[in-house]
């Protein structure tokens, strides 16, 4: 990295993603370093992303297959290309940080969301309060269908 080391407890530590994958969570590929991968030739994003997945499954001793964009927003953040070669790498879905609700239409390669990182549980609440009102298809009752 240029510019100087990462804190020793920026990332998680190996022992804490298998922690995590054995407790039942689902882990995904992010890219070896973090880059804007819409800034990057396609040689160099195929080897961030290879690589990232490839780790994880030396790691998790199983197949990993969704992808979470750095920094995430569609055209500022990656290009449609990079979400075909994520495609072209066996990926089964990929998700972005650009908000909203998925449905049966959405490419499975760039799926919406809901950003996770408020910093106290406050704010979270609000921010799902906000997601709900704002997006019909959550409320209780439709999720179901």
């Amino acid at each position: 990295m240029a510019g100087g080391v990462l804190p020793s407890d920026l990332m998680l530590t190996s022992e804490q993603v298998k922690m995590m994958r054995r407790a039942g969570m689902s882990i995904g590929a992010h890219t070896v370093t973090h880059p804007i991968i819409g800034r990057l030739g396609p040689d160099e994003v195929r080897a961030e992303i290879v690589g990232s997945k490839e780790f994880l499954e030396s790691l998790l001793q199983e197949r990993v297959g969704l992808f979470a964009y750095p920094n995430g927003q569609p055209t500022l953040d990656y290009r449609r290309e990079d979400a075909e070669a994520i495609r072209s790498l066996g990926f089964d879905a990929a998700v972005t940080t650009a908000s909203g609700v998925a449905d049966a239409d959405s490419d499975l390669m760039q799926l919406p969301r809901f950003t996770p990182w408020e910093r106290t549980r406050l704010r979270f609440g609000v921010r799902l309060f906000r997601n709900i009102l704002q997006n019909p298809g959550l409320r209780a009752g439709q999720l179901a269908d």
